[in-house]
């Protein structure tokens, strides 16, 4: 094709681009786009601090799980722990794993999913060894289970589904999760053997979640889910505050009584 210079008038002279000259102004103009784009954006202070945070959030949800785990394997049960709580609570993880997972977000942003993701199928292998369930309902929502981790991770769910599920996974974490447990709670009059700094980590976890959300992702789906989850962490908290006081409470009247019958 004929190409004009720039900043010359319409009398100037004109050349003829040859075909091999054009190919490669056409190469060489997208080398430079690409290398453009994947030059790193440069984080603000705040956003590198969003990242470390992001990362010991990771650590730390390694962490916080292990009281759980440990207070299940000592004393041998699982006792106030509901199974309804802990599936729904993988199931939604699930959600919001594959959900950060398409939209190719930050791993620092989500890893502590990851982390407690493989901790609640754990911590159900460790009810079925200390509460024996039917076998055959085992079989059945350990099939479903994989069927419904198989469907979102494939990527073959529309966009707008997976982002309707994400949006749904806050309301149905609450209601198939946070709430039984606090209402198990509230019914009982006792956390049982839940672990308090377990859900401390939790709420921690969370306040970080909003921080990373409005930092670095600007996602509103994932922000609301992080504040959401932070109030009912706090509601357990609360929960188990007042039943370690009343337990602590109850020992201190039957030593009281002991010695006043001595």
């Amino acid at each position: 094709g004929w190409a004009g210079r720039r900043g010359e008038g319409s009398c100037a002279p004109r050349r003829r681009v040859g075909r091999n000259e054009g190919l490669g102004h056409g190469r060489s103009r997208r080398g430079v786009e690409v290398r453009a784009a994947s030059v790193p954006v440069a984080y603000t202070p705040t956003q590198w601090l969003a990242v470390a945070l992001g990362y010991s959030c990771i650590i730390g949800s390694v962490f916080r799980c292990l009281p759980q785990i440990h207070r299940i394997v000592t004393r041998k049960s699982v006792e106030g722990i509901s199974f309804i709580a802990i599936l729904s609570e993988l199931l939604i993880y699930t959600v919001n794993l594959a959900y950060n997972v398409h939209y190719n977000y930050p791993f620092n942003t989500y890893g502590d999913l990851a982390v407690s993701w493989f901790v609640l199928i754990f911590v159900l292998v460790l009810m079925q060894v200390y509460k024996r369930f039917d076998s055959g309902r085992v079989a059945l929502v350990t099939a479903l289970s994989s069927v419904w981790c198989l469907v979102l991770f494939s990527n073959s769910l529309p966009v707008v589904v997976l982002s309707s599920l994400q949006a749904a996974s806050g309301i149905g974490l609450a209601f198939g999760s946070r709430i039984p447990q606090i209402w198990l709670n509230f019914k009982k009059g006792s956390t049982g053997e839940l672990s308090i700094i377990m859900f401390i980590a939790n709420a921690l976890g969370c306040l970080i979640r909003v921080f990373t959300t409005i930092s670095l992702t600007q996602d509103n789906l994932l922000l609301f889910n992080a504040a959401f989850h932070l109030v009912l962490n706090a509601i357990i908290i609360v929960q188990c505050v007042g039943s370690r006081l009343d337990s602590a409470r109850e020992q201190e009247k039957l030593e009281g009584m002991g010695r006043s019958v001595n």
